[in-house]
């Protein structure tokens, strides 16, 4: 059977775990930007000498068809070639590993096919600088000694650096807020709707199938509207129960101590004549005029304590009438309700 989601109860829990999510989101955010400090210190670590020096290159004007052929990819394959490299490899001797020059090596047009970017990153300054003198003369005699081109010469050439490690700080802060805070609205709906929880009256009718005589609000000194209101509530409903069962036996999951903070409280009332608590010692089940009523605390995992208390009741022969929610923060019943004090 669909029951259904009580989207008030929801957005009152919501309201009510704020200041929670927004802890947790401050937690998430120095988590998250610490994570990315210690990645980006890791990474300076690491960190490469760049060269970046842009060549002109100037096609045979009978070879128009070459501007076609010589795009970024085709670069970055020929210039790895034993054309380019490895005449490059020539100049700069022994002591240097073809393929680790090659993996230093990129070579990029960015829009017009005339301008040739080449980028070399390396450990090592000096060793860079070698590479980028060697590569750089090979590539000029290269446009000299093929037909498709005139001449490739250099036209700039920026100084050798140490390349700059990008710090998103606040984007890395901002993500793991966001992240902390939507796993904790997860966790909140998730504990919501898996129905163990209990915030209203509804509640329990729904997921348990007993009416509800009643709740108690936990209020020290409110005279609110809703506080009295439901407290009268309360009261005429045992009134009630008091006239139809001559013995009204209160059970809980937590050992007895709902119950008994529930019988002090109708005690307080004055309406304690026939209720008692459930000892299983007791053979009270059987008892024709005695009806069972369960007490179940607000805002604590109890529903599947409780159903094997109701069950265990129903199974040795006792009448379980219905329920009362206990222990309603005040506060909380304002939101749910949308009502203040008068």
């Amino acid at each position: 059977m669909q029951q259904g989601i009580d989207s008030r109860a929801m957005l009152t829990v919501f309201l009510t775990k704020l200041p929670k999510l927004f802890f947790l989101a401050v937690a998430g955010a120095v988590l998250g930007s610490g994570l990315y400090l210690l990645i980006a210190l890791e990474a300076s670590k690491n960190a490469c000498y760049v060269s970046e020096t842009e060549y002109y290159i100037e096609f045979d004007e009978k070879r128009y068809n070459a501007r076609d052929y010589y795009n970024a990819f085709t670069w970055n394959d020929a210039i790895k070639g034993d054309e380019l490299l490895g005449r490059a490899m020539e100049r700069l001797g022994s002591g240097y590993d073809r393929e680790q020059v090659e993996t230093m090596i990129t070579a990029a047009i960015l829009s017009d096919v005339r301008y040739l970017t080449i980028t070399i990153r390396g450990r090592d300054a000096a060793q860079v600088e070698a590479v980028k003198d060697a590569l750089g003369q090979t590539l000029e005699e290269f446009g000299a000694l093929k037909d498709e081109f005139e001449s490739i010469y250099k036209i700039r050439d920026r100084e050798i650096a140490l390349e700059k490690i990008p710090y998103f700080g606040w984007r890395a802060a901002v993500l793991g807020a966001v992240i902390a805070a939507a796993l904790g609205a997860f966790a909140a709906a998730f504990r919501f709707c898996l129905g163990s929880v209990f915030y209203t009256k509804r509640d329990i009718t729904v997921r348990l199938g007993l009416p509800v005589y009643g709740m108690t609000v936990r209020a020290a000194n409110d005279e609110s509207t809703l506080v009295r209101r439901q407290g009268e509530m309360l009261e005429g409903s045992l009134r009630m129960l008091q006239q139809q069962y001559r013995k009204i036996v209160l059970v809980d999951a937590s050992q007895g101590q709902e119950a008994s903070a529930f019988l002090e409280e109708i005690r307080r009332r004055g309406l304690a004549d026939n209720f008692m608590l459930c000892d299983r010692e007791k053979d009270l089940y059987g008892i024709q005029d005695a009806a069972f009523m369960a007490v179940i605390p607000f805002g604590r995992n109890y529903r599947e304590k409780i159903t094997d208390e109701i069950a265990y009741v129903k199974l040795r022969g006792g009448r379980v009438v219905g329920a009362v929610l206990v222990q309603a923060p005040a506060w909380w019943m304002r939101f749910y309700y949308a009502q203040g004090r008068p």
